[in-house]
């Protein structure tokens, strides 16, 4: 291969590889690709990772007005979409996959042109990107993760560039094309993306219908297809270890008996696959950059590697969380660069304890605790919190109904003390910022409580890190299809687009939490009751998933840390060029949990070899597409994918013309009007950026601007 045009990319590999020791070239944790024989040590170091598993891997061209590896939508498509099914029922593959690539696309960005989008970032005209789309699963036994390729026909192999993009939140392989696809696939760049092993993958129980890799549904015991997912038993893991190791499978008896007890009833990847997916998201993105350069190799008769290659990894939130863990676990060989937005990442307890200092706030030190900590707060107290005067007049708050039963259920319970309820809700809502969220996220806080948001978040994480089974049914939680206007599990018209519409956490696709001891029997979790007939929005589910987490006597206690320990980030980046870009007011992965004590914790580890810039954004939150309904309730946010895509742009010229990268800092942006975002409002990640806006971490302080 030619090395003209490839200046930058080969001063970068230099940079990096000075980082590198030699532990690199002899204990790897995980094997190289296709090369473990071979003694050539610079053959290995432009492998990624063994990918042996991977499964048989499938190709289809796409191209013309409807199609195109973003489903043929432009601007205009994603602005006033078409009608994706001729028949609900019987869907095409073709129809599902332009059906979740819109759906994935706009459940990530605010498509509103009032917001700027499509004048001030985002596609700005009805560009179609033809291609060709690979697909495979890698991994060994049942419910493998899935890889998919997109490849350009702009890409130049005399240029290579690679964008690996794993997906966000639980959903599919396509979870990445909004935030990061589009944007990849603009600059003529390949995009490797991957599920991470979670996706959409689900099982209708009492039919055993299931979804194979196009998103159609199966029936799981007459096709021949290979499931994303299927419920593991003893039956179809003959011989559990490894994932399953300290844990119990059902039997396929078992099973049979929890679904004939608790008809119509779902079972999710990343809730009930018993594997704690988390702790391999990091794994299955090399994985995908593996299966990009052994694709782009093939496709092109020469050999694409580590060497020749621009690889930059970007995503948000899980997807986020998955490209810091490949960094930290490739020891600087892979990543070129990387931009992550929100991300969901747990830091470990750094060996030197430091503060978050930020100006007019109190100091943080208990910060960098994982998801189910601060979730679990946000279960208990966010409802009631609703009744704070700050918090009044809130997107969905009170959603379900009056939250005052939930109050006094928590006074009953301890947790708070006696009051008048305006009291209650003021407790509450300090108990929130005593966790560390901040004052900015309160109002979304008891928004996302009024849409079940917290209890779907234990549900999930709390059986993946327990590896327990659906037929375990944690909590006295299932999960099911509600009808609109009843209360009841009942069966599923639409079950055919399940996959291409679903999140992959419930609630998603009218598949909703319920609590099976309801009084009366099995009812969905925002219309139940308690025991006591008392409307407190089942705080004793909350109290179950508490009681896990702090009761050393409960059976899956030890397991819950076990998983937790599993997903902790270390911190070293081993100095890859790296931007962390994070809404100050968001709620779902707040910031005194996550990017703040990742940043102070990075330069701790790798001192002056960091390479780690951190951009927070005052006015921003994490669900974007939520920003038109925020500001009808008059609570203004700028979009957060603007900054993501902006750090996008800052690494390129970083890596292809040498550029700075702009210091950390806390960006001067402004609020909008009325959900009109203007240039003003947004301001810029600036290069020159103001001393009293620059983050900065010193003798074990954290400090973060106002």
């Amino acid at each position: 291969m030619q090395a003209l045009n490839r200046t930058q990319i080969y001063k970068k590999r230099i940079s990096v590889n000075r980082h590198l020791t030699l532990s690199v070239a002899i204990g790897l944790t995980m094997a190289l690709s296709a090369c473990s024989d071979d003694d050539d040590s610079s053959e290995q170091q432009s492998s990624v990772i063994d990918i042996s598993t991977l499964g048989e891997v499938s190709s289809e061209r796409h191209e013309g007005d409807n199609d195109g590896l973003l489903g043929g939508f432009g601007l205009s498509g994603l602005l006033a979409p078409p009608a994706f099914y001729n028949d609900p029922a019987s869907p095409t593959a073709a129809e599902l996959r332009r059906a979740t690539l819109h759906a994935n696309y706009t459940a990530l960005v605010d498509t509103r042109a009032e917001g700027g989008f499509g004048t001030l970032y985002g596609p700005l005209d009805d560009t179609r990107f033809p291609g060709t789309e690979f697909l495979a699963y890698v991994g060994e036994g049942i419910n493998r993760a899935t890889l998919m390729l997109q490849l350009p026909d702009s890409f130049d192999p005399e240029a290579p560039c690679v964008v690996a993009a794993p997906s966000s939140g639980s959903r599919n392989a396509y979870g990445a094309v909004g935030t990061t696809g589009e944007w990849a696939l603009a600059k003529g760049c390949a995009v490797t993306y991957t599920d991470a092993n979670k996706g959409t993958g689900a099982v209708e129980l009492t039919q055993n219908i299931g979804f194979d890799q196009s998103l159609q549904a199966i029936d799981l015991e007459q096709s021949t297809a290979e499931p994303s997912f299927q419920v593991p038993t003893q039956e179809n893991v003959p011989e559990p270890g490894g994932d399953y190791a300290g844990i119990t499978l059902p039997t396929d008896a078992e099973l049979t008996a929890y679904v004939d007890a608790n008809p119509d009833r779902y079972a999710f990847k990343h809730a009930h696959s018993q594997k704690n997916v988390e702790k391999d998201w990091g794994l299955h993105t090399l994985q995908s950059i593996q299966f990009a350069l052994d694709t782009l190799s093939a496709e092109f008769d020469q050999e694409f590697t580590l060497d020749d290659t621009l690889i930059i990894g970007a995503s948000a939130s899980n997807g986020g969380s998955a490209v810091l863990r490949a960094a930290e676990q490739s020891d600087g060989r892979v990543f070129d660069g990387i931009v992550v937005g929100e991300p969901n990442i747990s830091p470990i307890a750094a060996d030197t304890a430091f503060t978050i200092s930020m100006a007019g706030r109190d100091p943080v030190t208990d910060h960098s605790k994982p998801l189910y900590d601060y979730a679990l707060v946000a279960e208990l107290y966010a409802g009631c919190a609703s009744k704070a005067a700050a918090n009044a007049g809130a997107l969905f708050a009170e959603l379900r109904g009056d939250t005052t039963a939930r109050c006094n259920a928590l006074v009953a319970a301890g947790l708070l003390e006696a009051g008048d309820i305006a009291s209650l809700g003021e407790q509450s809502n300090q108990k929130l910022i005593d966790a560390g969220y901040l004052m900015e996220s309160t109002g979304i806080l008891v928004g996302y409580s009024g849409i079940d948001l917290f209890q779907s978040l234990l549900a999930t994480y709390g059986n993946a890190y327990t590896r327990s089974s659906v037929v375990d049914a944690l909590c006295q939680i299932s999960m099911a299809h509600v009808v609109a206007g009843t209360t009841t599990p009942a069966p599923y018209a639409n079950l055919a687009t399940l996959a291409a519409g679903s999140s992959g956490i419930p609630r998603t696709a009218e598949i909703y939490l319920i609590k099976d001891d309801a009084p009366g029997g099995a009812t969905i979790q925002i219309a139940a009751t308690s025991a006591n007939g008392e409307a407190d929005y089942n705080l004793e589910g909350a109290l179950c998933w508490q009681d896990i987490r702090e009761n050393e006597s409960n059976p899956l206690h030890a397991r819950l840390n076990q998983g937790i320990e599993e997903i902790l980030a270390d911190g070293d980046l081993h100095g890859v060029p790296t931007i962390m870009v994070h809404g100050r007011a968001d709620a779902l992965i707040p910031v005194n949990h996550s990017s703040r004590p990742y940043y102070a914790l990075n330069k701790q580890v790798e001192g002056d070899d960091s390479a780690l810039k951190y951009y927070e954004v005052p006015h921003a939150q994490h669900l974007d597409f939520l920003l038109g309904s925020y500001a009808a309730a008059g609570m203004e946010f700028l979009p957060i994918d603007f900054y993501f895509k902006q750090s996008l742009d800052l690494m390129y010229a970083h890596l292809t013309e040498g550029d700075a990268l702009p210091d950390s800092q806390v960006v001067a942006s402004s609020a909008p009007t009325n959900g009109v975002v203007t240039p003003e409002n947004l301001g810029e990640i600036a290069m020159d950026v103001d001393a009293d806006r620059l983050i900065e971490y010193a003798d074990a302080v954290l400090s973060i601007p106002q």
